[in-house]
């Protein structure tokens, strides 16, 4: 009997729940299922069959295999899914090959994290722009061996895939596999995705699989036989065919039936595990056959005919005629694209017969032969080779040296593993350059103790004068990202005073001290060096240096409080650095024109401009991202749109932080908390609160549990403390509840001192809101009502609704105990609708306790709540991105219309779905056009 075919049965039931799964994507209803099982179990036929009815269905299916060879390289897996190779001509993938390629990274990201967060975003906005043109499946295979870049962009696909048209599939061993693919599992599945393990074929599905094999019935002990199999596909085929190969299957009256040459034979075979079972049915193959699939074998899954001829210096036509016989054989398959071997099991056992020392052997003359294959062959692929072989030899030391950055950008683990080894065997000569890349892939990789150490070994030792300067640059990176600023400052003044540089080297090292400077809260030595980075860059012509010592400029008027000067030193440093800004100058001028025009209180401009900086650190992976949606989370916060601030805040706690921005926007999210009557920060000691944001928050939860004066004393350090990069000018938002609650706990002096405090600030008078902070303090000190309505007035035009409610409410009071009722149940009603329209019913719950107290109570009809669900419920923000998606708009032309990033429309995206109790944009899209109708 010749070779025996795989078919496929008993897995009806599975099969029936992914179409319908699969219809449902299609439809809009998107899931996730997980498919689990032990080897041979049958989870890639399954997949085989599910792309086919997906296939069917229109949906486009992207379907990949993850591959124990390239865990270590990122996003490797998901490239597979996205079918992105080195012939990637799909106009789709322009942008996500690139980067993968690492095309331009050292230039516009400050690290490998950076860069992933990069590739991700890419690969979502990539998606979504699918998601807009029709359903997709993204079928991935031996997820258990998949890389945690990959993994990382399958675990925000599941976060909002009830919204979009996807079905994602993940195929996986139960065990062994790594703990990134668990925590994916955990991920999923917390959001309704679907589990779904592949248990052992029962007997009369072995039977039928038998026989499908055989096209005859088994006989009996054939039967009998079958059964030891364990209800493993693979296994029963594999048996067969390895009983095929013995010549011991008859065909006997109909039936097939098993045959020994001996009965002794017969009585003492026992089928072997099946890993052993696979080699032994691999001796049948053809000498010339299995030699080959050997070697292809220890280079991967996917078999590159090419790089194959070359390593066995054997012709392409010659090695097509081995991979034919392969095919049939049912060892490789060919999936329309590339050849690859059909089981990870029969590779493994193949990989199995080679000696570990034949194997070194091999990547070394694979690498003789693909080092200069040029783009055809990646760097990464160079690199597999030079891992699994001996030591680097001159040459490869050689190519090393030459692709060392591509290589750190898209293999970063690998480039220092090579890099280091390199280093160890290198020649006097070449150690001074290697050394320099390591230093920088260390960096790149987070290694900034490594890279410092090193940095500081090679300054130390000496060796090429032109390499100082770059030498000094990557130690004060190292230290600065240690957070170690001082000796950042430290490593400058070295290298100003003994390193050979040029006067652009001058210019952005003083620039660079200037930004140290500010965060150290050095504001005078700081606008020295900024000033000497400006005249420099002047004098050199070089923008990007006056960029950046225009924007430490900025940065010491904005703790000035001069946010007119602030503003002009910023735009200089946007038009300088209009080309862009290199990523270790650390500066934002867009973020901190967000700030000051936050300041000013021209909140649609900070928007705006805030917008602007996100977008531009999402797409370069920026170091100022978190800090830029701290901002917009405030400035969303003080503008009203509280449920926009907490969608901001919980995408910038998703983002790199390199800059320790978590817990500003913590605190802002436990004021909003707070004031919505939730639960305030754990109380800490007086030191422990990372932001004074979350020990107001906890303050005001104290007012209500012991009273205004205990609320006071833990508030009063966030005000008297203020300084450096958050002086009083940045922080008198506080002084509101301060000067409430010190008159309440007696002590009105408090709040007029805070009133002038207040005014003394430097241009107090330009800014509505501090002018309104300062009448609200005096007001409440001197029992004055006309200063807080006008108090309120101010507030009302610096877009502050909060405020202006809680200057109405402290109007109110002071009214009611004028005797003024009619005049102070006005106040409180404005007051009471505006916080109704926040939802903070912590302030109404106060506001209506003080002025019961006054003798003052609202009528029977209090604020009117927002309904919980319908188009009610939708925020004003909400209402505008669910019109645009019953256009048809996706996420990433949504966020270019309303200035947000693809996240925030999700996120909106999701909160409008649960409100108006649908499951899918199809289903809003109907809702929205039937609402339209029935609307005269």
């Amino acid at each position: 009997m010749g070779p025996v075919a795989p078919v496929y049965v008993g897995r009806q039931s599975e099969t029936d729940r992914l179409r319908m799964l699969a219809h449902r994507a299609a439809a809009g209803h998107g899931t996730a299922v997980l498919v689990e099982g032990e080897p041979g179990i049958g989870k890639t036929t399954l997949l085989d069959h599910l792309a086919a009815d997906c296939a069917a269905l229109g949906m486009r299916v992207l379907r990949g295999t993850a591959e124990d060879l390239e865990q270590r390289l990122p996003f490797a897996a998901i490239a597979a899914c996205l079918g992105i190779g080195a012939a990637t001509t799909d106009p789709d993938l322009v942008r996500v090959s690139g980067l993968l390629r690492g095309e331009e990274a050292f230039a516009q990201r400050l690290a490998a994290a950076n860069h992933e967060f990069v590739l991700t975003e890419a690969i979502l906005d990539l998606f979504d722009e699918w998601f807009a043109r029709g359903p997709v499946a993204v079928l991935l295979d031996d997820a258990q061996w998949a890389d945690r870049q990959s993994v990382v962009v399958l675990h925000r696909l599941g976060r909002g895939i009830e919204q979009q048209p996807l079905l994602l599939v993940v195929a996986t061993r139960s065990a062994p596999r790594a703990d990134v693919v668990d925590a994916l599992e955990r991920s999923l599945v917390s959001r309704g995705g679907r589990l779904l393990e592949l248990a052992p074929l029962a007997p009369d599905d072995v039977l039928a699989l038998t026989r499908d094999l055989l096209t005859a019935d088994p006989g009996p002990r054939l039967a009998q036989l079958v059964a030891t199999a364990g209800g493993n596909p693979m296994y029963v085929t594999e048996l067969l065919a390895e009983l095929a190969e013995k010549g011991a299957l008859a065909r006997e009256d109909g039936r097939v039936e098993l045959v020994w040459d001996t009965d002794e034979l017969a009585e003492g075979w026992v089928p072997p595990p099946l890993a052993e079972l696979i080699v032994q049915r691999l001796g049948f193959l053809a000498p010339p056959v299995r030699d080959t699939l050997q070697t292809a074998a220890v280079f991967g899954r996917t078999v590159d005919l090419m790089e194959l001829a070359e390593v066995l210096d054997r012709p392409v036509s010659e090695l097509s005629e081995v991979a034919v016989a392969a095919v049939e054989a049912g060892v490789l398959t060919d999936t329309g694209t590339r050849l690859e071997f059909r089981q990870p099991l029969i590779r493994e056992a193949l990989i199995a017969r080679v000696p570990p020392t034949v194997r070194a052997a091999l990547h070394q003359r694979a690498l003789r032969r693909v080092a200069t294959g040029g783009e055809r062959v990646g760097v990464e692929r160079v690199a597999e080779h030079l891992l699994a072989g001996d030591a680097l030899d001159a040459r490869m030391t050689d190519w090393l040296t030459e692709t060392a950055d591509t290589l750190t950008v898209r293999a970063p683990a690998q480039a220092v593993t090579l890099l280091r080894r390199a280093l160890d065997t290198a020649p006097d000569a070449a150690r001074p350059r290697l050394r320099l890349q390591l230093i920088r892939a260390l960096l790149w990789q987070g290694l900034h103790a490594d890279a410092e150490r090193l940095a500081r070994v090679a300054l130390a030792e000496g060796g090429d004068p032109a390499q100082e300067g770059a030498l000094y640059w990557l130690l004060v990176q190292a230290c600065y990202r240690r957070g170690r600023l001082r000796e950042s400052l430290a490593a400058i003044d070295d290298a100003l005073e003994r390193a050979p540089l040029t006067e652009v080297e001058r210019g952005r090292f003083h620039g660079f001290a200037a930004v140290c400077l500010c965060f150290l809260v050095r504001f005078d030595e700081a606008r020295t060096a900024a000033l000497r980075a400006v005249e420099l860059g002047e004098a050199t012509g070089d923008a990007r240096t006056a960029g950046i010592g225009d924007f430490a400029l900025a940065l010491t008027y904005v703790v000035d409080g001069d946010l007119e000067r602030a503003m002009a030193a910023d735009d200089r440093a946007i038009a300088a650095l209009a080309e862009g800004v290199q990523p270790d100058l650390q500066v934002d001028p867009y973020t901190l024109r967000g700030l000051c025009l936050m300041e000013l209180d021209r909140l649609p401009d900070a928007d705006r401009a805030l917008a602007t900086a996100i977008a531009a650190n999402r797409d370069t992976g920026g170091a100022y991202l978190p800090i830029a949606h701290t901002l917009r989370a405030r400035l969303l916060y003080l503008s009203g749109r509280w449920d926009d601030a907490l969608i901001e805040c919980e995408i910038g706690l998703d983002s790199p932080d390199l800059l320790g921005s978590a817990v500003r926007l913590r605190g802002i999210a436990d004021l909003i908390a707070v004031h919505r009557g939730g639960a305030a920060p754990a109380a800490v000691g007086d030191a422990g609160y990372a932001h004074h944001s979350s020990r107001w928050a906890r303050a005001l939860t104290l007012e209500s549990q012991q009273g205004p004066a205990a609320a006071f004393e833990l508030l009063a350090p966030a005000w008297e403390r203020a300084h450096g990069l958050e002086p009083r000018a940045l922080v008198y938002r506080v002084c509101t509840d301060l000067a409430r609650l010190a008159v309440a706990a007696g002590r009105p002096e408090r709040a007029r001192a805070l009133a002038d405090d207040i005014d003394a600030l430097p241009a107090a008078h330009l800014r509505p809101s501090m002018a309104a902070t300062a009448r609200l303090c005096r007001g409440l000190a001197d029992g004055d009502a006309d200063l807080l309505l006008a108090a309120a007035a101010d507030f009302q035009r610096a877009g502050w609704p909060l405020y202006e409610a809680g200057a109405y409410e402290n109007a109110a009071e002071v009214l009611a105990r004028r005797e003024r009722p009619a005049q102070a149940r006005q106040a409180l009603d404005r007051a009471l609708e505006i916080y109704g329209r926040l939802e903070a019913a912590a302030d109404i719950a106060r506001a209506e306790a003080r002025l019961r107290q006054a003798g003052v109570r609202r009528g029977v009809r209090g604020p009117r709540k927002r309904p919980k669900h319908g188009w009610e419920a939708l925020t004003e923000t909400e209402q505008r991105v669910a019109a645009l998606v019953a256009e048809g708009l996706s996420n990433p032309d949504i966020a270019a219309q309303l200035f947000l990033s693809r996240r925030t429309v999700q996120s909106h995206v999701s909160s409008i779905l649960g409100k108006l109790q649908v499951t899918s944009r199809v289903e809003l899209a109907v809702r929205a056009a039937e609402r339209s109708a029935a609307q005269p």
